[in-house]
């Protein structure tokens, strides 16, 4: 699960380390972890996402609903 500490406002993520042990990393390391290999499963709202798996951010899976992304000129 994802938790917010309120001193600091730091968003950290459940992770699965390739040892299987369990730990949290920052969100914003998240990525760096995943790419060096070092995790194979974190935790996301809706239960675990595993690495290979599941998509994961900038693995190139496709995105099928309308675009967020784009701001209209008022």
């Amino acid at each position: 699960m994802i938790d917010s500490t309120p001193a600091n406002n730091v968003m950290l993520i459940k992770v699965i380390y390739i040892d299987n042990s369990a730990g949290v990393v920052t969100a914003c390391s998240l990525e760096q972890f995943i790419k060096k290999g070092k995790i194979v499963a974190f935790r996301r709202l809706e239960g675990w996402a595993k690495i290979g798996r599941d998509p994961v951010r900038g693995s190139g899976g496709r995105y099928e609903g309308p675009e967020r992304r784009i701001f209209k000129k008022k």
